[in-house]
């Protein structure tokens, strides 16, 4: 058995990483124990590419999109990088009336327009001439790869332990502390904090907490584009989206939030269907885009029945599950809320 740490993370995801990080930065002594090899490609957080956006129909999602905005920036700074690209972005589609509101309500900036015009000013992007669109200056793309790589790099600077290759097996909380067993040992901390992203829901069982999210494979598909797009989030059924891909020009997908559970633990292949839906979209939606598929990757979804997020405490055990396949955008914010759960009990 190791000696005590004050928090435990399991994961080192975007959310593990960031939530360590903020721990670091108020002198906590932390360790991760990731399952995998740091980087790997099972989760939710690898990728050269995630949407950033204001862009939402609840204000209090608009006004973590600020406060994000604010602490990427702050990451960049402190890690010597560029992470977040502002190019602006669209919200096309049924009740974006909605979100121009909660920009609003916030003082967030946007601007209503016709297809026509936001044609006319972005000729990259196709829209009915006549239906309504909506741009936000403040939308862009993050740098995935690179965030979490910043978030754990930084956290490893200032004395946080990761540990790799450490699938967890067993979460024992006593009065004082909680013990974490390992496939290689013991650990213990004052309090663990669970971000294991498509596994946590299995992890948890074992404490009785029945975490209300559902794990689902989706699809990402990439197209060349010698140009790049601003984002676009077309709000429909199934909603679309798009963005720049530095690799290949435009990343493009459906959020498919119905489906069975999927498995974290088989490394399970595209869904093609879902592939020729997007190919489709992309096609009517982006004209310069090369029209089939250069490429295509899988990540995971951890959905909740609305799309929000768990960050809760129950004793000693802080779980993050926040994404719903819409946090990655929110990780400063969501791993600075995590950590001050994991402080409580100090």
């Amino acid at each position: 058995m190791t000696g005590m740490v004050d928090v435990l993370v399991i994961g080192a995801g975007v959310m593990g990483a960031s939530t360590a990080y903020a721990l670091a930065r108020a002198g906590r002594t932390v360790t991760i124990l990731e399952q995998f090899a740091r980087g790997h490609t099972r989760g939710s957080s690898h990728g050269k590419s995630r949407i950033f956006r204001f862009s939402y129909p609840e204000s209090h999602y608009v006004e973590m999109g600020i406060e994000s905005l604010r602490l990427w920036r702050e990451l960049e700074e402190d890690g010597g990088v560029r992470i977040l690209e502002q190019t602006g972005g669209f919200d096309y589609g049924e009740g974006i009336e909605s979100n121009a509101a909660a920009l609003e309500a916030v003082g967030a900036e946007a601007r209503s327009m016709r297809g026509r015009e936001a044609m006319e000013r972005w000729p990259l992007v196709r829209f009915e001439p006549d239906e309504p669109v909506l741009f936000s200056p403040d939308a862009g793309w993050t740098n995935a790869d690179l965030a979490v790589e910043t978030f754990t790099r930084l956290a490893r600077d200032r004395g946080v332990d990761l540990r790799e290759q450490q699938r967890v097996r067993e979460i024992d909380p006593r009065d004082d502390h909680v013990i974490v067993r390992t496939t290689d040992g013991s650990w213990t901390a004052r309090s663990v904090v669970v971000t294991a992203g498509a596994w946590a829901k299995d992890l948890l069982v074992q404490l009785d907490i029945d975490l209300p999210v559902t794990p689902i494979r989706q699809t990402a598909v990439f197209f060349r584009q010698s140009q790049q797009a601003p984002p676009l989030v077309e709000w429909s059924d199934p909603l679309f989206y798009a963005l720049p891909d530095p690799d290949h020009g435009l990343k493009a997908a459906e959020h498919v939030l119905v489906a069975t559970p999927d498995d974290p633990d088989e490394e399970g292949a595209p869904d093609l269907r879902s592939a020729e839906r997007v190919a489709a979209w992309v096609r009517e939606r982006f004209p310069t885009a090369e029209p089939e598929p250069a490429d295509m990757q899988t990540c995971f979804y951890t959905v909740t029945d609305d799309e929000s997020f768990v960050i809760e405490r129950n004793g000693r055990v802080v779980v993050g599950s926040p994404c719903s396949g819409h946090g990655f955008k929110f990780a400063p914010v969501i791993g600075r809320r995590i950590a001050a759960l994991a402080e409580e009990p100090f």
